[in-house]
């Protein structure tokens, strides 16, 4: 590996790490829903850390857990403003079949 190379891996590490400690962790409520097609989670905060206003996400397939994690706020205009979802539930109901592989 080069000098350079060993910097800009450095670098990227300390963006990294710096992104992560400064992510707040907003809890949400989830709850399942479905459409005419399909049935999946959704996952709303009551209270953007960013804006103060609520948003919702798709969390994802009900046949899984939902999607927890990283996400984007709906509120920024200018530049991207993330969050983590993370819920105080540890065990979710299961609905339908979990999918196979082939």
């Amino acid at each position: 590996m080069t000098n350079a190379n060993a910097m800009t891996k450095t670098l990227q590490e300390r963006v990294v790490a710096t992104n992560a400690a400064a992510t707040p962790k907003v809890e949400v409520h989830v709850r399942p829903s479905r459409s005419k097609y399909d049935r999946y989670w959704v996952l709303t905060l009551d209270r953007c850390p960013h804006c103060g206003r609520p948003h919702s996400h798709g969390g994802g397939d009900l046949r899984h857990p939902p999607a927890l994690g990283f996400r984007l706020s709906h509120c920024s205009d200018r530049r991207p403003l993330d969050y983590e979802l993370v819920s105080s539930i540890e065990e979710f109901p299961k609905f339908g079949k979990e999918e196979t592989g082939p």
